[in-house]
């Protein structure tokens, strides 16, 4: 199978790190049938991860966004037909358009599988949209919610629409306490403080400033909770801003505030629970990425973190932008150790067997070997 790798974008987040790892899985598939392209923007940051971190073929192709891109589209389609490519791997909403008309204009017709990982808002069922997703193939959402509403929005094609859950990798390393209580230290936590975790970008989106409002409300009621907030800022400045509102609550020193990481799993385990307080997430990726390091997790109660976490089972879920919600759910697992080691076990089975990272890339390569069938 040859599969082109499609995504123009110029970021490096959640969405173009899968894009790297589809075609890391798929080229070191046990089939040893699959040939993998690359197609990029140069000198984007997912070109220079792909260039650090393994050496793929690529092909590159100068973005810019437009309804009818039939230069870039004509480009596309000639990299296809040279390389006899089976199937387009897209993943970037922005490439849609691109990789239509490229399949369009194509002599050998590839399929088209379209992996979305972003929310979906508006009804597109006219006759350009129409044109667009006659071309799809397949599309694969990360969440049932996210398939619901592209069912809803794109009714022509419903039946082209399917979910497939994000895989999530084990740690590395699996720490000891000693390993743990030391890392701790290093931070500037004791082995015997209560640390809530949250790792993402900085900004208003992600709810840093409710874990800030939380732990200050701990402080009141005299628990002693520490926090690890994790993560770049998107706008400069806005990390001194979180730390202005902690002063100010006068919880600056309960809270540790590091950049962005490469490793989150291991920090996670340095924490007695893990935190996503999004607005509204179309997954969620640091929940399983928590549950399978085996750490209790607490998400926003929106988007698709409720078909992660089962509350009171495998987690605990708290009101979106509520942070005395967020503080209750929080004081329970400070107040009853043994009510959170239930929760981080039963999350651990639970994201073992619905977020393995090799079971995904297995579905995956059915669904791309699928469609080229279906194509043909």
């Amino acid at each position: 199978m040859n599969v082109l790798e499609l995504c123009l974008s110029a970021g490096l987040g959640g969405l173009e790190l899968y894009v790297f790892r589809s075609s890391e899985a798929l080229a070191s598939s046990r089939s040893d049938n699959n040939s993998v392209l690359v197609v990029l923007r140069q000198d984007s940051k997912l070109d220079e991860y792909y260039k650090k971190h393994a050496d793929f073929r690529t092909r590159y192709i100068r973005h810019f966004f437009s309804p009818l891109p039939l230069l870039n589209a004509r480009r596309l389609a000639t990299i296809i037909d040279d390389n006899e490519i089976d199937v387009i791997h897209m993943h970037w909403g922005k490439d849609l358009p691109l990789a239509a008309f490229a399949k369009a204009f194509s002599r050998r017709k590839p399929a088209l599988v379209y992996t979305r990982q972003m929310m979906i808002t508006r009804v597109k069922d006219d006759f350009y949209h129409n044109f667009l997703y006659s071309q799809l193939d397949l599309m694969l959402t990360i969440t049932r919610e996210l398939e619901g509403l592209c069912k809803k929005f794109i009714p022509l094609y419903k039946e082209k629409i399917t979910t497939l859950y994000y895989g999530v990798k084990k740690p590395e390393k699996i720490l000891d306490e000693k390993s743990i209580a030391q890392q701790r230290e290093d931070m500037g936590f004791s082995k015997d403080n209560f640390v809530a975790g949250l790792i993402g970008r900085l900004e208003e989106s992600k709810g840093q400033h409710l874990l800030i409002d939380a732990i200050s409300t701990a402080k009141k009621n005299g628990h002693n909770i520490k926090a690890l907030i994790v993560g770049h800022e998107m706008n400069p400045g806005y990390r001194d801003t979180l730390k202005k509102q902690a002063d100010e609550l006068g919880v600056l020193d309960n809270i540790i505030f590091q950049d962005f990481t490469s490793e989150p799993q291991q920090l996670m385990q340095l924490c007695d629970c893990v935190i996503l307080a999004s607005g509204q997430e179309t997954f969620g990726l640091v929940l399983p990425e928590a549950m399978r390091a085996g750490v209790a997790v607490i998400g926003s109660n929106s988007g698709g973190v409720p078909e992660i976490i089962e509350h009171e089972t495998t987690g605990l879920l708290f009101k979106t932008k509520d942070a005395d919600s967020l503080y209750q759910q929080l004081e329970r697992l400070f107040l009853d150790p043994g009510f959170k080691e239930k929760l981080s076990i039963q999350g651990n089975k639970s994201a073992d067997e619905r977020f393995d990272n090799s079971s995904h890339f297995q579905q995956l390569e059915k669904h791309l070997e699928s469609a080229i069938t279906k194509a043909v």
